[in-house]
């Protein structure tokens, strides 16, 4: 315990940001407090969730289904098609989300939210399903019904908290809100300490924030308490591949793609090392493998987009591109790939300098990123 205690005593450490969010200039974090059922129910981060509750909920989180597996769920799906039954609706959507069809996914969820609308078990779904396809604004709006039907409650289930919990925190991570994310986050794996999303989840978001020897610590742990989980070794070769060890970093993501062979970031990140390799048949096929897993998945279309430009079809590297900013309108990885494309191959500088001065304004581009852009810029400028 003294290691989770360590972490949490890190993760505590915040100051609460303002955002536009409903309800997100307070936390939205559940307390079980019967004294105060009359008042309004703020959150703690340290409400307490029994390791009973925790391992039920855990039992029933499955991650994304197989190559073997998915056919059953598209036969499954394709018989519920005209069922109008809530609990069918339910199974669609769930199906459908395994997928990787968010969208359709979601119309099955409110389809069976206009049955029984306080359903807090697929208002957690919807809110998943939201927050997959980045709309982070209306999946906290949907979290917030969660949470007021759970507090109105007197005993509410505690594998819902649990599980209504971790929802919320991957959607503050989606909002790049990692004070609030990462105090439910600990706390979920201090409750159960084989809890591995979470630990995954947390080691990755302080990966994506430079912290590579957190998150390196944090996948350890759950390592060494036995986890044996794709996102854990996908990690592994993101740091590996930070330090130049290629190799490692290959052999790490192919464990990940051994225990899951349709787990899309660790085929992504495979195939961003073949793309680095100018292997671009291999790359193009975990791309698309990714793709096939997660239909929206934006890093695989961007993967994909390049290894098409590399090998000169630069028609359908322009549609993969343009599919991200219909996916993701603020992705400015894909604005500064279509200015590449656009000023090295299709020879349209004027469109190129437009993409490239969106990447100067994007507050999610990474300095490196912008530094380049900037230069392209003053390049095309000075011809």
């Amino acid at each position: 315990m003294r290691i989770i205690f360590f972490i949490i005593s890190i993760l505590l450490t915040y100051a609460c940001a303002s955002t536009k969010e409903r309800d997100h200039s307070k936390s939205m974090d559940l307390v079980k407090n019967n004294a105060s059922r009359q008042s309004a129910k703020v959150a703690d981060p340290e409400r307490p969730v029994s390791a009973q509750a925790a391992f039920n909920w855990q039992k029933a989180f499955k991650g994304p289904p197989t190559s073997k597996e998915r056919p059953a769920l598209q036969v499954t799906i394709k018989q519920l098609t005209d069922s109008h039954a809530f609990e069918d609706l339910v199974k669609k959507g769930r199906n459908e989300f395994a997928l990787g069809l968010a969208e359709a996914a979601e119309l099955s969820f409110r389809k069976a939210l206009r049955i029984e609308p306080r359903n807090v078990d697929v208002l957690i779904d919807l809110a998943s399903v939201l927050q997959r396809l980045r709309r982070t604004t209306a999946a906290f709006d949907v979290l917030a019904d969660a949470r007021s039907i759970l507090n109105s409650q007197e005993s509410p289930e505690e594998s819902l908290v649990f599980r209504y919990r971790y929802t919320l925190a991957m959607t503050h991570l989606a909002n790049d809100d990692r004070a609030r994310a990462h105090p439910i986050l600990s706390d979920l794996v201090g409750k159960d300490r084989t809890f591995l999303p979470g630990y995954g989840a947390l080691a990755f978001s302080y990966l994506k924030d430079g912290k590579d020897s957190v998150a390196n610590f944090i996948v350890e742990q759950a390592l060494d308490r036995g986890g044996d989980h794709p996102s854990l070794y996908n990690i592994l070769g993101l740091l590996a591949e930070r330090q130049g060890k290629v190799a490692a970093a290959r052999s790490h993501y192919n464990r990940a793609i051994s225990l899951n062979d349709s787990y899309a970031p660790a085929l992504v990140n495979r195939g961003n090392l073949y793309l680095a390799a100018n292997e671009l048949v291999m790359a193009e096929a975990d791309y698309k493998r990714a793709l096939d897993a997660e239909p929206s998945s934006t890093d695989a279309l961007i993967g994909l987009a390049v290894s098409f430009r590399k090998s000169g079809r630069y028609a359908t590297a322009k549609e993969k591109l343009l599919r991200v900013l219909d996916l993701d309108g603020d992705n400015p990885q894909a604005r500064f790939n279509l200015a590449i494309l656009l000023r090295d191959n299709l020879k349209d500088e004027g469109l190129a300098l437009r993409y490239y001065n969106e990447v100067l304004q994007s507050d999610r581009a990474s300095t490196s990123l912008k530094t380049t852009a900037k230069a392209a810029i003053e390049e095309i400028r000075n011809l």
